[in-house]
């Protein structure tokens, strides 16, 4: 059995938080008015020239006033509590095509978008109730069940998306509350109450991978740690509904001490004093680290014209190699 990596000493203190540590001050982000205007004159020229959200391009839709305070931004996801909501857009201002495009751009500045499919999903996917009771039992954002704590793991490439977001076009007439819970939280926890068990969370798990993150020449699973230390931060990779049916599909199922390793991860991620709880508004954007948070979504009312999201994937262009292709191989194949 691995041992538990030490953290770090450069993973950010800020980063063990709890439902009552969180300073409110740096979770919110209002776009200015300036930011607006910008917003709306990038908008018109969208309209005046057939652009949509698959062919409008960074060129064409620039907000100065909004680049000054990405720096900021970036930090407090990196380095802070590791997401923040922006807001400021009245609800209503602007209709579903035009959202896509503004959380598009948004997103844009904070990271480079990726895909989330093949042949689709190539800018953003719509997370609302679809009428998909069965089907993929990965694809959970396709339904209004409650979506337990997981990550976002992008097993179409060879890296997660370093940033989520997640665009308010809608909200739910009833529930559909998100919750975030802290890498550093639940590792602290574990090796508190557990240290026998922290080890095994370290270990490389098969994760079965949704059939529309799968490629064709590929298996259908992607191994990785539920937590690691990597560029000099702690890092989570999770969702249960993945690893149990992905270790099976491997031939390789959890062992019992896996399985009570990852109940007691289960029982971790739903304790309310550890979880931050809100409900997104129309307007909102909530821009998350998917590297180092877990995020989940309380059950909500089924049926058409309910709670509608725009979720994005991202890669951080500023940290490592970024996104420059020589760099990234150096780092991936060398």
């Amino acid at each position: 059995m691995p041992d538990a990596r030490p953290i770090p000493p450069t993973d950010p203190d800020a980063r063990r938080w709890s439902r009552d540590s969180l300073d409110p001050a740096p979770l919110r982000y209002t776009l200015t008015v300036a930011a607006l205007d910008e917003i709306d004159t990038a908008l018109r020229f969208a309209r005046e020239n057939g652009l949509t959200v698959d062919t409008i391009e960074q060129e064409d839709f620039r907000l100065p006033s909004f680049a000054r305070d990405v720096a900021e931004l970036r930090a407090r996801l990196d380095k802070g509590a590791g997401f923040v909501v922006i807001g400021g857009i009245p609800e209503g201002r602007y209709d579903e095509a035009e959202s896509e495009i503004v959380a598009w751009a948004l997103c844009n500045y904070l990271g480079q978008i990726i895909r989330q499919g093949i042949g689709q999903d190539r800018r953003f996917f719509t997370v609302s109730d679809k009428g998909m009771p069965g089907g993929d039992p990965t694809r959970i954002g396709a339904s209004p069940k409650r979506s337990p704590k997981h990550s976002d793991n992008g097993c179409l490439e060879p890296r997660s998306p370093g940033y989520l977001a997640l665009y308010c076009v809608r909200s739910a007439a009833e529930g559909g509350e998100s919750t975030l819970i802290s890498a550093r939280t639940i590792h602290d926890t574990v090796a508190r109450e557990r240290p026998d068990l922290l080890p095994l969370l370290f270990e490389t798990y098969h994760f079965r991978a949704p059939q529309a993150h799968v490629w064709p020449s590929k298996g259908p699973t992607v191994q990785m740690p539920i937590l690691e230390v990597k560029g000099g931060e702690l890092r989570v990779h999770y969702a249960r509904v993945m690893v149990e049916p992905g270790m099976e599909m491997a031939g390789t199922p959890l062992s019992a001490t896996q399985r009570e390793a990852l109940d007691l991860l289960d029982d971790v991620l739903d304790r309310p004093e550890l979880n931050h709880r809100f409900t997104l508004q129309p307007g909102e954007m909530l821009v998350l680290n998917n590297l180092v948070l877990l995020h989940g979504r309380e059950a909500f009312a089924a049926g058409s014209g309910g709670r509608t999201l725009k979720r994005f994937w991202m890669w951080r262009r500023h940290i490592g190699p970024g996104t420059d292709p020589a760099a990234l191989d150096m780092e991936e194949f060398a």
